[in-house]
């Protein structure tokens, strides 16, 4: 059978619930036969605001959502119907959540532009998960990162220039002010986005406002709560990127993420170009774009 009729074949296997879930994704995912052949599929109406942040469950089944209406909303994006709508508790517009591995989809960590993480769990109250937030970041928090296979840890990064690593085994909610327990790093500047390897996940990738691009060994690094903080920015640090032509300028990192096999990581720039770099070597390349005649079209 050709490779189109497999494409169609598993897609019609997707779309009656045969096989799994998440085999489309790990089978075509950056083929370019498929993403040519990419076309709208459904539009999910589940929100009454700007969505800021989507992502997948670990088995391609369910999406996660959070928008400006402070709703979090799990869909399934095959049948469209929506599974749960929660009414998250943030006073402001949803950045961005995860589902927490390994947690039946029912554990969910998420932040916003007033700076609080929450942690949510689907089947309990709306009174208990607000009793579960994080006030530590003060300042917009723009990232929530998730490592693989662990259920008990995530990370953040905000405004306030600092990467912070919290355990839910030690608690399940912060609102001393002023905290300083969980810092991992403070890169003195806003900490726009964070990536951590897929293979190799002591690996953190940490964008900033100053243009750069740091990548850190977690190994090297603790926090007050684990009693091995040090304090520097440049602790732990492997390697730091920043385009040439931005080394004198602040220009934010709006999104960055690592490959899948996690040799390369990609990084895109408010009001300028997406970059693609080795993270074993700091020399970038800026990623070709169309011809102004493709442009155009």
């Amino acid at each position: 059978m050709s490779w189109t009729g497999n494409l169609v074949w598993d897609v019609n296997k997707r779309l009656i619930g045969y096989g799994e879930p998440n085999s489309i994704r790990t089978s075509y995912l950056g083929r370019r036969e498929f993403v040519q052949r990419l076309k709208l599929e459904a539009t999910l109406n589940v929100h009454d605001g700007c969505v800021n942040t989507i992502s997948w469950n670990d088995t391609g089944e369910y999406i996660l959502s959070g928008s400006d209406d402070t709703f979090l909303v799990i869909t399934n994006p095959y049948n469209k119907k929506v599974k749960k709508s929660i009414r998250s508790g943030h006073r402001a517009n949803i950045f961005s959540a995860k589902f927490m591995p390994h947690t039946n989809d029912q554990e969910i960590v998420s932040c916003s532009g007033d700076g609080i993480i929450f942690y949510t769990h689907t089947e309990k109250s709306p009174d208990y998960n607000r009793q579960c937030q994080f006030t530590c970041h003060y300042g917009t928090a723009y990232e929530i990162m998730t490592v693989p296979n662990d259920p008990y840890t995530f990370l953040s990064c905000g405004e306030d220039g600092t990467v912070r690593w919290f355990d839910l085994r030690t608690k399940t909610s912060c609102t001393k002010e002023d905290c300083k327990d969980d810092i991992l790093i403070n890169c003195r500047r806003a900490a726009t986005s964070i990536s951590i390897s897929p293979l190799v996940p002591y690996y953190l990738a940490v964008g900033c406002s100053d243009s750069s691009v740091r990548i850190y060994d977690r190994r090297m690094l603790g926090t007050r709560a684990t009693g091995n903080y040090m304090g520097r920015g440049t602790t732990g640090m492997c390697v730091r990127f920043v385009p040439s032509h931005l080394s004198n300028k602040s220009c934010r990192v709006t999104s960055l993420c690592y490959s899948e096999d996690g040799q390369e990581v990609l990084v895109s720039y408010s009001s300028d170009y997406i970059y693609l770099f080795d993270p074993k070597d700091d020399q970038a390349r800026e990623l070709k774009g169309p011809s102004e005649e493709r442009r155009e079209e």
